[in-house]
């Protein structure tokens, strides 16, 4: 991402998918959908969605309010796309 360049939701959905898969799945993204719950089934427990925030202030250069940390917006990478996306 360059600094004068927002990230199209495309490429913010492929950069959540890598890091989910790669910090709580060993790598595979296989049946990690925009749709598929990610805390509700136990893919990212309520520690971890501290570690995909963190992600995503560092990665995207946003911050994430205690309010924005809901299922809502967090149980899926549809959720977390449209998080980031509001926030740049």
């Amino acid at each position: 991402m360059h600094a004068d360049t927002k990230p199209g939701r495309d490429e913010i959905l492929a950069d959540l998918k890598n890091f989910i898969a790669g910090w709580f799945r060993e790598g595979h993204d296989d049946d990690l959908d925009p749709d598929t719950p990610l805390v509700t089934s136990g893919i990212v427990d309520s520690a971890g969605i501290f570690e995909v925030v963190d992600f995503i202030e560092e990665r995207f250069r946003v911050g994430i309010q205690d309010g924005d940390i809901n299922l809502a917006n967090c149980n899926t990478l549809a959720g977390l796309t449209e998080l980031v996306a509001s926030k740049l």
